[in-house]
């Protein structure tokens, strides 16, 4: 049996997947420039509110932060045996990809969240390096992809 994978089709899912994977942290670098945009444009919020706020916002990036690894690596359920499952491991693995990124990406939505409300480049660019460090662990290259479609390709 020929376990090769087909070098155009290889090349054709990584692409994809990378594309996928740019389109994410372009996004962020978005937000930057809206919140830029905004911040030119901006009346002083009340500090007891932003004061309030900038803890809510650390907490939810950083139970998103905990859920990028967490769905990564227990809720994909990549390492373990397919159970009653008709999707292949490829099709597995690229839901996973695309959860984590949009997890990781929801981090730089939060920073976006609160930099619109304050205005200030200490509040959400902390949240938009997170994202982008995020978007760089989690990068195509880091994951089984190859593993993946030689799996598949044998079926």
């Amino acid at each position: 049996m020929n376990t090769r994978i087909d070098a155009g089709l290889h090349h054709q899912v990584v692409r994809g997947l990378q594309i996928i994977w740019l389109a994410f942290v372009g996004s962020i670098g978005l937000y930057v420039f809206i919140l830029l945009l905004l911040s030119e444009q901006s009346e002083p919020v009340e500090a007891d509110f932003v004061e309030v706020l900038r803890p809510v916002f650390w907490v939810l990036a950083t139970i998103l932060t905990i859920a990028t690894f967490i769905w990564r690596q227990q809720v994909a359920d990549l390492e373990r045996p397919r159970r009653r499952t008709t999707a292949s491991g490829f099709e597995r693995l690229r839901v996973a990809c695309i959860v984590t990124w949009a997890l990781s990406e929801a981090v730089g939505v939060l920073g976006l969240c609160l930099g619109s409300i304050t205005y200030a480049h200490l509040d959400y660019m902390p949240f938009v390096f997170l994202a982008i460090a995020l978007l760089f662990v989690h990068r195509p290259a880091a994951w089984p992809i190859e593993r993946f479609l030689r799996e598949d390709y044998r079926r």
